[in-house]
């Protein structure tokens, strides 16, 4: 049967108040790093009270783990974690918030990354593509004063304990785009209005690297985390991942797949990546797109193979088609197969590390191509149903207003008719629970 939609909170969402990412703002921890793309802890608190999760024998997975909100939030309440993320700098994020410190160690670390900005040290990215002011450049990232202020707190950590070295680096980070002339806007990075007149230098830097450590330091000290068993693992998720890396098979996965709406995270988080020195140059950069999953056209990847994804996929790429004409980028119907392929991949790789009684919880986005919206909620409940997984529930949580420019521009169709895309809750149980039918 189709899977079809919930509106509003069933049972299973019941007493869930958001699940906005605007929640981790006020989380210890949580806020060290503010990830857009993430989902609220009390989804995460949610779907362990529904699943009846067991403190002792039970484990919780993210398999798109990104700032770490799944693998964070299960920890904080006593639960073995695991987490998998391709992003390397968002699999540091994650780690650096499952870190503990003593508060003495930590502050000299901080006090010697201080003394490390105020003396500076010349940046690698100085004349890099965008990131410094050059000949070339009518806009860059960061003002010189700040990256050189940045590179004398890095070279600090250099040789300091684990623990220390990430979170000082971690505030490092953060400091940095704190006063970066431009600003993550939805897909891209947008430059402040007023970014030439505010000349943001080292001062203003070492003012904002003062501000997260004292953040971190207050989390460190009133949210102690207890050893735990926790893993964040930087692999792709579409790689099969086995009991080796699990250590156990898992009760809960929630995760919130990358969007189809052409989104590259490795292209938003650019400045970090390079800031850390987790890629070096555009070559490491674009072997990173390459192993995240088809969701966009920014790299040439490997052409789907598989076209089979149920009815609510095939008519809506059929009409895809139809207006081909209309599309911003010619790849995109290849695109939208490419990505399908990738998601079935990963929930066939689910079901062979799964308990018995476990469940998937999926958030995602509807997208709309050429005045198309693509049913991306109802396709993956179909794939799930195909390889195995029994649906429960396809949930809508809310309907997003905005749709852009790219997605409906040279329509047929009148504005007032332009759908709502909207964001749901798929939950998907390796058996049927009581009175529920198979797809």
């Amino acid at each position: 049967m189709h899977p079809k939609l919930t509106f509003g909170f069933t049972d299973s969402l019941q007493g869930l108040s958001s699940i906005s990412a605007l929640d981790t703002l006020s989380f210890p921890r949580h806020r060290w790093y503010f990830v857009k793309e993430a989902f609220s802890p009390y989804l995460v608190e949610r779907a362990i009270e529904d699943s009846h999760c067991s403190i002792e024998d039970d484990l919780i997975i993210d398999m798109f783990s990104g700032g770490g909100t799944v693998p964070l939030t299960a920890t904080l309440h006593g639960f073995k974690a695991v987490g998998f993320e391709v992003n390397p700098f968002l699999a540091f994020v994650s780690r650096a918030k499952l870190l503990r410190s003593r508060g003495e160690s930590f502050n000299s670390a901080f006090n010697d990354a201080v003394a490390g900005a105020n003396e500076g040290a010349l940046s690698p990215l100085e004349d890099f593509s965008t990131f410094s002011e050059s000949s070339v450049a009518g806009k860059w990232l960061f003002n010189k004063g700040v990256l050189r202020a940045f590179e004398g707190g890095w070279k600090s950590t250099i040789g300091k304990k684990h623990a220390n070295r990430d979170l000082i680096r971690l505030c490092l980070i953060g400091a940095a785009m704190d006063v970066c002339n431009a600003t993550k806007d939805g897909k891209c990075l947008r430059y402040r209005k007023d970014w030439k007149g505010r000349r943001f230098g080292k001062t203003d830097f070492i003012q904002a690297l003062t501000e997260r450590f004292e953040l971190v330091k207050s989390d460190l000290k009133n949210c102690p985390l207890k050893v735990s068993d926790v893993y964040i693992h930087p692999i792709d998720s579409r790689e099969k991942i086995g009991t080796e890396l699990l250590n156990d098979k898992f009760k809960l996965c929630i995760m919130s797949p990358p969007y189809l709406n052409s989104f590259d995270y490795s292209d938003v988080y650019r400045p970090e990546l390079f800031l850390g020195k987790f890629v070096q140059s555009m070559e490491d950069l674009r072997a990173l797109r390459l192993r995240t999953i088809r969701s966009h056209v920014q790299v040439s990847w490997e052409e789907p193979k598989e076209m089979d994804f149920g009815q609510h996929f095939e008519d809506s790429l059929a009409e895809i088609e139809l207006r081909s004409r209309s599309l911003w980028n010619k790849r995109i119907p290849s695109m939208i197969p490419a990505y399908f392929e990738d998601m079935k991949t990963i929930l066939e790789n689910l079901m062979y590390c799964a308990k018995s009684d476990s469940a998937v919880w999926i958030v995602v986005s509807t997208s709309a191509y050429a005045g198309v919206e693509i049913p991306v909620d109802l396709i993956l409940a179909d794939i799930g149903c195909k390889v195995g997984w029994f649906l429960r529930e396809v949930n809508v949580v809310h309907y997003l207003r905005r749709v852009s420019g790219q997605q409906w521009d040279r329509l047929r169709d009148t504005k007032e008719t332009r759908p709502y895309l909207r964001e749901s809750i798929i939950i998907l149980d390796a058996t049927p629970r009581k009175r529920k039918a198979r797809c």
